[in-house]
């Protein structure tokens, strides 16, 4: 499996091969070396306290925008430059309550920037 890791010196995104690895060396195409730590969405159920008080801190934008009847996207814009995209939807439109949908997607979008972000929260 390949996951997106961004460097943390200059912001490069890397394709890394991840084998279940906690901890991943990587080698940006800069040639900046960094610890990657891997947080799999299964671990990210509830992102603990102290991760997400840092993701929440590098968050420099929400767009939230009603895609359809049942869905809501979240897309978050961090300080280094980096969008991460979360979703929700319902399977029927009248059990669609925006205020919900908007609280899933930006969820859905801080589990998938910890995977992405992990070199950064080390």
């Amino acid at each position: 499996m390949f996951i997106e890791s961004i460097c943390p010196k200059c912001g490069e995104i890397n394709n890394v091969e991840h084998k279940g690895e906690k901890i991943l060396s990587v080698t940006c195409k800069n040639n900046h070396i960094y610890d990657h730590i891997v947080f799999s969405y299964s671990r990210t159920m509830g992102i603990k306290d102290d991760k997400r008080k840092r993701l929440e801190e590098m968050i420099v934008e929400k767009k939230f925008h009603r895609m359809s009847d049942k869905s809501t996207i979240c897309l978050l814009i961090f300080e280094n430059g980096y969008e991460i995209e979360g979703r929700s939807t319902v399977r029927d439109m009248s059990d669609f309550r925006l205020v919900i949908g908007k609280d899933k997607a930006y969820e859905q979008a801080l589990k998938k920037a910890l995977v992405a972000l992990g070199a950064y929260l080390g």
